[in-house]
């Protein structure tokens, strides 16, 4: 297109359908490029997530556990 503008040539409509068409086909490809990646994004933000979820459950989980040992091992003092 900017070669049909710099060259002072007058833009007929055959040229004109062919840079249209050609910049849409372009501008779809990048569309649905920018759809995949975002999509990319969506899962890596929820396995982030439930990654950091999971570490979270399994930590406190841990941490009842411990609870639970130290409140048993109290009772067998007391015996």
């Amino acid at each position: 297109m900017q070669s049909l503008l710099q060259s002072d040539e007058k833009i007929t409509p055959k040229p004109w359908k062919a840079e249209v068409q050609s910049l849409q086909s372009e501008y779809d490809s990048i569309g649905k490029e920018q759809t995949k990646t975002a999509t990319e994004l969506a899962y890596a933000e929820v396995i982030t997530y439930n990654r950091k979820n999971l570490e979270r459950e399994l930590q406190n989980e841990g941490r009842q556990h411990n609870r639970q040992q130290d409140k048993t091992k109290g009772r067998e003092k007391e015996i």
